[in-house]
């Protein structure tokens, strides 16, 4: 890390996304410290982190934690159901000095979006009306969640609600928790500021998955999922997401075009993970 680039970070939240992210700053050098809930049941945190126990909704205690750990970047790995904490921990962020904010994104473009994208586009309008600068990562779809928005996860079939012809943009955790610790450690903090990145290891429809898993599974067209499984609406609107052509990081609401550019190039030399190496197929 050079003289002009961050080197310390405050990971609120250690599932799936924070755990391995801290990770990722600590092998890039940089002093990391971890916030989960007190009553969250969080994976446990890599060496070299420190761990602080607090309530997200409390601005007081986290403005105190964020001024005694010296975070000057905040990253929000909160996931989907808690995303109405960040307002809170914005406010800390500002009183406390924090020099950036990466808002929990991770997926594909939300500007102008509805359902959980809107609530993610809507925040980045709460960043810029306090003043606070932020990084905001498009990755795509995570490859290792794959059975899951196929429900393979449920029957041991791909489950299609469209026609699965449409590309999207998907990559691997390890991908997107290397990438964003690399930049942030890497790229001076004026290279980063109000900057939107886009990402992705592979661009691949459903339909090619679905022959990655070969005789394994079958492809199976269903309107909708059951509503007795794991989050059936949540699997149909990302679905609905991909059929109608946004699902790609470089898809311009706009326009209805993909328009942008990937910043793959930023991480120099990196062999980017694809959906049959993540998956094991």
């Amino acid at each position: 890390m050079s003289q002009n680039t961050f080197k310390s970070f405050a990971v609120l939240g250690a599932g799936t996304f924070g755990s391995p992210l801290a990770q990722s700053l600590v092998d890039n050098g940089a002093s990391v410290t971890v916030f989960t809930r007190p009553s969250s049941k969080h994976r446990k945190l890599p060496s070299g982190t420190t761990h602080v126990a607090v309530d997200f909704t409390d601005t007081s205690a986290l403005t105190e934690q964020f001024r005694l750990h010296d975070c000057k970047v905040v990253i929000s790995a909160i996931n989907h159901d808690y995303l109405g904490v960040q307002a809170r921990t914005l406010e800390a962020a500002k009183n406390a000095g924090v020099k950036l904010y990466v808002p929990s994104e991770y997926s594909i473009p939300t500007e102008g979006q509805d359902g959980i994208l809107g609530q993610k586009s809507e925040f980045i309008d709460q960043l810029e009306a306090a003043g606070m600068p932020y990084l905001r990562l498009y990755s795509g779809f995570l490859m290792d969640f794959i059975p899951f928005f196929l429900g393979i996860d449920w029957n041991k079939e791909v489950t299609l609600i469209g026609e699965g012809k449409k590309p999207a943009s998907w990559t691997s955790l390890a991908d997107v928790t290397g990438y964003l610790a690399y930049v942030l450690t890497h790229l001076p903090a004026r290279e980063l500021n109000n900057r939107t990145l886009r990402i992705e290891g592979q661009r691949y429809t459903y339909l090619q998955i679905a022959e990655d898993y070969g005789d394994s599974v079958k492809v199976v067209h269903a309107p909708q999922f059951p509503d007795d499984i794991d989050n059936p609406r949540l699997r149909e609107y990302l679905q609905m997401k991909v059929e109608a052509g946004a699902g790609t990081v470089t898809y311009n609401i706009k326009t209805n075009k993909d328009d942008y550019k990937l910043d793959n190039d930023l991480w120099p030399d990196h062999r980017w993970l694809t959906v049959d190496k993540t998956l094991g197929l």
